[in-house]
């Protein structure tokens, strides 16, 4: 069927659908098209639909190959290591498109039809953001623009709240050295998951000299924190400490499957969510980050050290200042999570000072 334009029935938007036939390799074959034009005027859409049509022929004849589909670019994501969790919306409402012909029209209108009473950040969570890591896995960049979050809130664990975390995953159905002493260190040094589970036992790590070493698997940064008590004390249960290869370990002493885009990947860590009666999306091992950043500067109020040791490249460390409250960083020193800055003090002290 040739090309043709027809205005959608809600938005008056001339919609461009039909197919192209082309020749490779002396035998036709049909290339489909579905797409805005992005525009209610007729004439206009008429002529895209014509550069469109010239432009499929002109890839044929130049020998490139049209686009893969998006459906067929999401397979291909997943294959690479790509979370799977959130795409079969954007799949379904999306699938059919090749990946060069989605843009910002085409995203947004997408966006709407699969959460249509959902809040922006669930759309931008779910649906930009799995849509925009399937077309950059295939070589697309398109400039897109994401809608307009509300004011972001942060959340953090209470010290006593991170304590029963951790006292939890101790009372584990598989209990083992490793998952206790990641936890710990997830809370007590502030690092990401990631950085963690990147952490050579031999070389990255050392408990007399208390530090270890961080590399980013992102964007091959690294940086160098200081070990508080409680994590040299929990990291020296682990067996495979000083050994070549991932200081931390699964429940069963096999490392952590390393996926790019996979998101959360400690299941024991929902599971433990789940008998504290805490919400486990909000309650996540990233949150133990901001949870330590919060604590920190309570207790130091050392923005430098914050930054540094939290390896922001970014402003985002500043939201912690304004959470981090003396009380609350007195209570995280009495329940074992113990900073100190270069003066030697605390938040307790702090307290103390102020009467």
């Amino acid at each position: 069927m040739p090309l043709t334009i027809e205005p959608d029935s809600k938005s008056g938007i001339y919609q461009i659908r039909g197919t192209v036939t082309v020749w490779r390799r002396g035998e036709p074959h049909s290339v489909e098209v579905r797409r805005s034009a992005r525009t209610r005027d007729k004439d206009e859409a008429d002529g895209i639909r014509i550069s469109i049509e010239r432009k499929i022929r002109e890839q044929n004849g130049s020998g490139r190959e049209p686009s893969i589909t998006f459906s067929e670019a999401a397979r291909l994501y997943q294959l690479k290591g790509g979370e799977a969790r959130f795409l079969a919306k954007p799949v379904a409402q999306l699938g059919r498109l090749r990946i060069d012909d989605i843009g910002q029209a085409e995203i947004d209108d997408a966006a709407l039809k699969a959460y249509p009473s959902a809040a922006t950040a669930t759309r931008r969570r779910q649906f930009y953001a799995p849509v925009l890591a399937v077309l950059r896995s295939s070589g697309q960049n398109p400039f897109v623009k994401r809608p307009e979050d509300s004011a972001k809130r942060t959340y953090f664990f209470l010290p006593k709240q991170a304590n029963a975390m951790v006292e939890t995953v101790m009372r584990g159905r598989w209990p083992n050295p490793w998952t206790p002493a990641l936890v710990t260190f997830l809370f007590g040094q502030g690092v990401r998951v990631s950085e963690a589970l990147a952490i050579d036992g031999r070389n990255d790590i050392s408990l007399e000299h208390r530090y270890a070493i961080l590399r980013d698997p992102k964007n091959g940064l690294q940086r160098t924190v200081t070990l508080i008590p409680r994590v040299v004390a929990a990291l020296s249960a682990i067996p495979n400490l000083g050994d070549p290869g991932p200081l931390f370990l699964r429940y069963d002493g096999r490392p952590y499957a390393q996926r790019e885009n996979s998101g959360n990947p400690l299941r024991f860590w929902g599971a433990a969510c789940k008998r504290l009666e805490m919400d486990e999306h909000l309650f996540t091992p990233h949150t133990a980050r901001h949870s330590w950043a919060t604590w920190f500067y309570a207790q130091t109020h050392d923005v430098v050290r914050l930054k540094d040791e939290g390896g922001w490249q970014s402003n985002e460390w500043q939201r912690y200042v304004k959470l981090g409250t003396p009380e609350l960083g007195a209570d995280a020193w009495k329940r074992g999570w113990r900073f100190k800055n270069e003066t030697g003090k605390d938040s307790a002290d702090f307290l103390r000072e102020r009467g």
